[in-house]
């Protein structure tokens, strides 16, 4: 009860503040017929996933306005995943910590209106951020575009927003999709709706002295035991078993990791830990362009249905991806080298529906579809042309 008033306390709150800054509208073509000379695209929202999913609307808006500075703000976890996109000049990070900072907050701000933007893109997903239009709003923009926000119950958007584009807290759609959809309605789209990742010079060259140091070989298979979602997570012990299987077969094979993974990586490390196979590696933590330059030059991946599943796809690596309780046709990468495997049924589980599906894929249906994944090398453009023009 206490926290329902309090959420309706901050409805009206804020619903009162954003009446108090209402801002011009425009139609449509009048928002396409802008030429700023920025443009601020504000996506807080901390999903790797999403953020990656997101990456051809940022190329929709590129077309839209080639000769706009286009500045994003974003998530400290998803500044990496977007920081080298071509479609971008700059990218700035906020943390929600920051409003517990006066002093980083101040400097933020200043920051963000040193880039004079004047036409301001409110990304959203399937919530709304008072975060995000709060950071729009004080970037200084004349016209601020976002979501419509009274399907999550705030009444923001009619005030602040030069244009309201429709928005569903419901994912109905692939997430690439679902992502576009808002722009396309004001006749902003890009005719590529593929995601794309290119590690920098530097996130390369820090894979390869990784590779050396564990005496990996190109076509390594590699494998991310980890999710941010629990309900999502297969097995530690299954791992394991493919992964031995993979060594058994004479491949190399390299876990990857991430800052949440550790309880996940530890069991599997427990279930290998009497074979101690010399083809198994461990990577140690690495920055997100990184793990994308080491997938880049991974024959296969395997991985649950998590952000790095998005990067995976994003550079094109044959991959595998293990779905449970959510549906690959919302969210399987697009990248044709990406095959999701679900599982066939549900446990009971006492945790929620989410819980009670991964315990029911099998290691040798997860042997075979791996197996069956097109080489590396198969792959648009080989990998041996893209490393002779690495140099």
């Amino acid at each position: 009860m206490a926290g329902t008033m309090t959420r309706r306390f901050k409805q009206h709150l804020v619903a009162a503040v954003a009446r108090l800054w209402r801002r011009p509208r425009l139609t449509a073509g009048q928002l396409r017929a802008l030429a700023p000379r920025g443009v601020l695209i504000v996506k807080q929202h901390n999903q790797m996933g999403d953020m990656v999913c997101a990456i051809p609307a940022l190329r929709a808006l590129r077309g839209a306005y080639p000769e706009g500075r286009m500045v994003l703000v974003t998530s400290p976890v998803n500044g990496a995943v977007v920081s080298h996109d071509p479609n971008l000049d700059a990218v700035m990070t906020f943390s929600q910590r920051m409003w517990r900072r006066p002093w980083a907050l101040l400097r933020f701000v200043r920051e963000l209106r040193a880039h004079d933007c004047e036409l301001a893109f409110i990304l959203g997903s399937v919530s709304f951020s008072v975060t995000s239009a709060v950071i729009a709003l004080a970037s200084g923009a004349r016209w601020i575009v976002g979501p419509d926000s009274r399907p999550y119950g705030w009444d923001i958007s009619g005030h602040l927003f030069a244009v309201e584009l429709p928005a569903s807290p419901h994912l109905d759609r692939h997430a690439v999709a679902h992502n576009l959809a808002p722009l396309q309605a004001v006749g902003i789209d890009t005719g590529d709706r593929l995601p794309r990742f290119d590690p920098d010079a530097a996130e390369r060259a820090r894979a390869a002295s990784v590779m050396a140091e564990l005496g990996l070989r190109d076509g390594f298979w590699s494998l991310h035991p980890g999710a941010g979602k629990r309900q999502n997570v297969w097995r530690a012990d299954r791992f394991a078993a493919v992964a031995a299987k993979a060594a058994a077969a004479g491949r190399q094979v390299l876990i990857l990791h991430g800052p949440a993974d550790g309880p996940y990586l530890q069991r599997l490390l427990a279930a290998l830990a009497p074979a101690e196979d010399p083809n198994i590696r461990v990577a140690p933590d690495l920055e997100v362009g990184v793990c994308a330059a080491l997938l880049q030059r991974s024959d296969r991946f395997l991985c649950n249905d998590t952000g790095i599943m998005h990067v995976a796809g994003a550079v094109g690596t044959p991959t595998l991806a293990l779905f449970g309780p959510t549906d690959p046709r919302l969210w399987k990468p697009p990248a044709p080298q990406v095959v999701a495997l679900r599982s066939p049924r549900r446990s009971a589980d006492d945790r929620g529906d989410e819980f009670g599906w991964m315990q029911n894929i099998a290691v040798e249906d997860v042997w075979r579809a791996w197996t069956s994944l097109p080489s590396g090398d198969d792959r648009g453009g080989s990998l041996a042309n893209e490393r002779s023009q690495r140099g």
